[in-house]
């Protein structure tokens, strides 16, 4: 192939000039196709009536369209009469786009008809206005494509129009902004052709293959890889303005895609879609998959062969017959999603690079070989890793023809990067494997450096908790040092998106309580230093740049603003969120209940109940309660797990009161008195009859059971049991005991005595005592299943008519296990109970059975055990829930010594 790139394409003309070059397809399906004897004659005219317009060699021109044919043309235009182009990213404010196009010194711009109020506002801002050609109709003064085309004649008109030296300035493309302060980088026609030429050889890219670009043109990577490098080989490409993923999979069947690269953020997404799907197969079927999965890394490892496509074509059918190559490129990717998606049969390529070095510094190959890593650096690209730690890990330097010439009047940022002798500082950093593959381990100024000197890479960190909790959309960590009382605190803190609609479609409504549980029980499979020990959650995106880069020093600025402040900053969603005026009696209903009991919240329809008003699980009990009183309806567990926002509300209670009218409220809120006597419905009442009911053979068994575990475990654990005597023998009472380990419930029935025992109920998770072998056995040893998001209410009654019916009941105030056996925060459920129903509570102090099975263990360690059975608490005359739960958890915090 030639490296000058206008001989190289006119070849191309010359072989096969009605093949099509260009693909342009809408979100509404409107579809353009140009081939490549269009593509010569546009660019011909274009560059004549340029050069015409008074612009000549070495001219910048500012390029501000959407993906299009015509972006690329308008480069080749530009590049074909000798100027340099000037990609600008059309997400930007007028602002920015003025600066960067005065900065680059541009005197003419090129951009389409849908931006022309956006080039208007530019104009506003620049010293002196510039000359536009517009690709479609704007109604403005400016030159139009369509009629220059219409009144041009390509026929001598040479290609390029101006002879130029490959290693004169052809491009200055102005860098992301992940720091934000984009520098604009002067690239060459060499650099260009050596990297096209490079990857196309290296991907083993043939005449034949069709492109799907879905990435801004005004990018490096999606430049280089869908437009100049394709029509430099002479392939096919399709360009997409939609990133619904509906619509991408259509077109990789319908045009018959063969390549497509984009960002490692999409195929996280992607496998992490795929093994969801996968979880929620049936057992047998989830087993079968996996052991495919590990047959297939067998074979590509040891066999040098990949069978993953026939394993699993039912995942490789949404991509058509004709799909070759994923593609990755742009950021740093972990290595465990390509190993996955090459087990699955994907052809995964992986290139390395930088607007800086044209895209490109090295690319893996197609052919099992160094999966996982940034591949060899290309031929004309020489690599070396810059003061290598014990372990080779260093900054990675670069030197060939691909690297940059400067950043564009800016010499000081020029001599930090470029060394005198053409090394380039990348600021990636990584190693070289034994194979000569580069493997990129972080970026230089992302990591987190900890004051014991250790060095943490967040991409790592981040990519770990995302792909095994799926309610995450989204994740930043970052280091946050804060002070606290004169000592200084140091943790790695994560922003967090949560994904809604998973959380929707498992009906969890407490988002931030059920992430930060799945994080905290992740974390133990990490070093203590590298988890995250404090999250905040974010409803909005996190800001990214154009390439979907994390922008980290956006997001580390925010989370310090509001640490500052200590609470988030309403303002400024008050300020784009206009004043909810309720239409009607019912939405006004809603609104003065939602008032009364969250007094200073900012309310508005779309406002979440739990992220933007604060609603608790117990609260949202009271809300559905108030809500059934005062509009006369019924509302279930389900219904109430579906609420997640001020319009859901509104949504649910339209529906239940339809053709009924809706009067104004007149009636004062529900007390927990209310709501813990309301009448069990029939369903529940049969339930709680069969779970009250006492089997006097299981009794006997599982008094056995618990005689027998006791003893066990005074010879494994030492068990010492302390206070028995101060447990009541009058019913009823409460016993509630700090939650350290899975051993708590056993050791705690283990000890009771069986007439106690014989009288007992207690709550336990819904997802484990709701179905299967524990289902069975929690039914028979009186246990409620519980779950916050979905039957807090009926458990909460069930439990109360229990104790009226004198029963004992065993509680957890944790709700959950605590995971470094330290005393967590208590739900108030135990404390109504308690106060509404004027019944004493026995705190209970479990010590050491944290150190024996810990959340997030399978390990089961010998060690001492003890529990402590306090004196029982009896609710004083008018103390609130609130001061018996703090009066509670101090006399456990006593006795387990956490």
């Amino acid at each position: 192939m030639k490296l000058n790139f206008f001989e190289q394409f006119q070849d191309n003309v010359a072989r096969d000039p009605n093949k099509t070059a260009f693909i342009s397809i809408t979100s509404d399906g409107s579809r353009e196709t140009m081939t490549f004897r269009e593509v010569e004659e546009e660019v011909k005219i274009i560059s004549k009536f340029l050069q015409g317009q008074g612009l000549k060699e070495k001219d910048r021109v500012g390029i501000i369209m959407k993906n299009h044919p015509r972006w690329g043309i308008a480069t080749l235009a530009v590049q074909s009469l000798g100027g340099v182009i000037v990609p600008l990213d059309i997400l930007l404010d007028a602002d920015t786009l003025a600066y960067q196009l005065s900065h680059a010194g541009c005197n003419y711009c090129i951009t389409s008809a849908p931006l022309s109020e956006l080039m208007k506002d530019i104009q506003d801002r620049l010293d002196k206005p510039i000359p536009v050609l517009v690709n479609g109709d704007s109604g403005l003064d400016w030159p139009e494509w369509n009629s220059i085309i219409e009144s041009g004649d390509p026929a001598g008109i040479p290609m390029p129009l101006v002879e130029r030296n490959l290693e004169d300035p052809c491009v200055i493309m102005y860098t992301s902004g992940t720091t934000g302060n984009p520098k604009g980088v002067v690239l060459n026609g060499l650099c260009l052709s050596l990297n096209s030429a490079g990857v196309m050889e290296r991907e083993e890219v043939v005449l034949e293959d069709h492109f799907l670009c879905v990435l801004p043109l005004y990018h490096i990577l999606a430049y280089v890889i869908f437009f100049y490098a394709p029509l430099y080989k002479g392939c096919k490409v399709t360009f997409l303005d939609t990133l619904d993923a509906q619509q991408i999979l259509k077109t990789f069947k319908d045009e018959g895609i063969t390549v497509f690269v984009c960002v490692p953020q999409f195929f996280n997404l992607l496998l992490q879609r795929i093994m969801r799907k996968i979880e929620a197969l049936p057992w047998l079927k989830r087993t079968m998959f996996f052991k495919l999965l590990g047959i297939s890394g067998f074979c590509i490892k040891y066999l040098k062969f990949n069978p993953g496509k026939k394993f699993f074509s039912m995942i490789h059918a949404p991509f058509g017959e004709k799909f070759r190559i994923f593609g990755a490129g742009g950021a740093r990717m972990e290595v465990e999603v390509p190993l996955t998606m090459t087990k699955l049969g994907f052809n995964f390529a992986q290139a390395y690079g930088m607007t800086e070095t044209g895209a490109l510094i090295s690319a893996t190959s197609p052919n099992l070989k160094g999966i996982g890593t940034a591949g060899h650096p290309l031929d004309h690209v020489e690599i070396k890793i810059a003061d290598p730690d014990k372990d080779g890990n260093g900054e990675i330097l670069t030197r060939g023809k691909n690297v940059m010439i400067e950043y564009y009047k800016n010499p000081e940022a020029t001599r930090e990067t470029l060394e005198p002798d053409g090394w380039m500082h990348t600021g990636d950093i990584g190693f070289i494997d034994k194979n000569g593959y580069i493997n990129i381990t972080g970026r230089k100024k992302d990591i987190i450096v900890l004051s014991s000197g250790v060095n943490i890479s967040p991409d790592e960190v981040e990519f770990f908790y995302q792909s095994r909790c799926g309610y995450i959309k989204e994740i930043c960590v970052m280091g946050l040092v804060t002070e606290d009382a004169g000592v200084t605190q140091e943790r790695l803190h994560a922003v967090i998106v949560p994904d809604l609609d998973e959380l929707k479609k498992d009906r969890v409504v407490n988002a931030y309580e059920m992430i930060r549980y799945k994080l905290e029980t992740i974390s133990q499979q990490l070093t203590s230093f590298m988890r995250i020990k404090s999250l905040e959650i974010w409803q909005e995106p996190l800001p990214r740049t154009t390439t979907r880069k994390v922008q980290r020093f956006v997001i580390e600025k925010k989370v310090m603003e509001n640490l500052n402040t200590l609470q988030h900053d309403d303002s400024a969603r008050k300020a784009e969120i206009p004043d909810w005026e309720p239409a009607n009696i019912l939405e006004k209903n809603v609104f003065a209940l939602i008032r009364e009991l969250k007094p200073n919240a900012f309310i508005y329809q779309e406002a979440s109940l739990e992220l933007d008003l604060g609603f608790e699980s117990l609260e949202r009990v009271e809300l559905t309660a108030n809500l059934q009183e005062a509009f006369e309806i019924e509302i279930s567990d389900l219904d109430t797990s579906e609420l997640f926002t001020v319009s859901d509300i509104i949504s649910l209670v339209e529906a239940k009161t339809e053709g009924s009218e809706v009067r104004e409220l007149d009636q004062s809120l529900k007390s927990w008195d209310d709501i813990l006597k309301e009448p069990l419905d029939p369903h529940d009442k049969r339930m709680l009859e069969g779970r009250l009911k006492k089997r006097f053979l299981f009794s006997l068994i599982f008094s056995f059971a618990g005689w027998t575990v006791a003893n066990a475990s005074r010879i494994l654990f030492r068990l010492k049991a302390v206070g028995r005597e101060n447990i009541p023998r009058e019913f009823p009472y409460l016993i509630c005991p700090n939650h350290v380990s899975f051993l708590d419930s056993v050791l705690i029935f283990s000890l009771m005595p069986h007439r106690i025992l014989n009288n007992m109920v207690s709550l336990g998770y819904y997802d484990y005592f709701s179905k299967g072998l524990l289902g069975f056995l929690g039914k028979r040893m009186r246990t409620i299943p519980v779950d916050p998001d979905k039957t807090l209410r009926r458990a909460l009654r069930l439990a109360a008519e229990g104790v009226r019916r004198g029963f004992a009941l065993c509680v957890f105030p944790e709700g959950e296990r605590s995971i470094d056996g330290k005393l967590k925060k208590f739900k108030k459920g135990p404390a109504i109970l308690a106060t509404h129903l004027k019944v004493p509570v026995v705190p209970v102090g479990i010590k050491g059975a944290h150190k024996v099975w810990s959340r997030g263990s399978s390990k089961i360690r010998l060690h001492p055990i003890s529990v402590h059975f306090g004196k029982p608490l009896v609710p004083n005359q008018g103390e609130s829930s609130e001061d018996f739960n703090n009066r509670l958890r101090l006399a456990v915090q006593k006795l387990s010594g956490s």
